[in-house]
């Protein structure tokens, strides 16, 4: 598994920087740089995909403060990265028309997000904000790697080329990662119209 540190080095590889870094405390441009744009590029990264490895699934703390539009307030998970969808109860792949409809909202006071449905006892599927870089998948890494390289190259490289072909390789590998998920999980067959049945009946 890659550590902070390795994908760190990848990302200043990858905009041709002579210089690695060992740790990110150190005294140097480089670890400076990474340490300015690390957190935030993987943050970015975990929101920009339904990563399996960071799914997380959770009954939602109901506030019990409903809107004149919806019929529930649940809290918004302080650790949630990315909302998949809130479940629909029964059904593990429901149909466009069957999913649950919510709204993100702010506390009056401001304190937090809130979770608008109508949904009784919600529960929510999500991208959790995962800092564990073992508990990274390659794919991620080598996503977050590329990503990070399109931060890094402005300030370490002075060259918006770089960082723009770093952010198209970025975006190539998120449309591999998606290729690779649904490899991973088996969705039910779409049923066969009563017409196709008739004709092959």
């Amino acid at each position: 598994m890659a550590s902070v540190i390795q994908i760190c080095n990848i990302a200043l590889m990858r905009i041709g920087s002579s210089r690695t870094i060992n740790s990110l405390s150190e005294q140097s441009k480089q670890a400076d740089v990474c340490n300015v744009f690390y957190e935030s590029a993987r943050d970015a990264v975990l929101s920009d995909f339904d990563w399996n490895f960071a799914s997380k699934r959770v009954v939602l703390a109901d506030l019990d403060t409903p809107s004149s539009d919806w019929q529930f307030a649940y809290r918004y998970p302080t650790d949630c990265s990315r909302i998949i969808e809130i479940m629909t109860p029964g059904i593990r792949f429901p149909a466009p028309g069957m999913r649950v409809t919510y709204e993100v909202g702010s506390d009056p006071d401001g304190t937090g997000k809130i979770i608008y449905t109508n949904q009784p006892e919600a529960q929510l599927l999500y991208v959790g904000k995962i800092t564990d870089p073992n508990m990274f998948d390659s794919l991620f890494s080598d996503a977050l790697s590329w990503r990070l390289a399109a931060e890094l190259a402005m300030p370490l490289s002075a060259s918006g080329d770089l960082g723009n072909k770093a952010l198209q390789m970025y975006n190539a590998v998120i449309l591999s990662a998606g290729a690779r998920s649904m490899n991973e999980s088996e969705e039910p067959p779409v049923p066969e119209s009563e017409f196709t049945i008739a004709r092959l009946s």
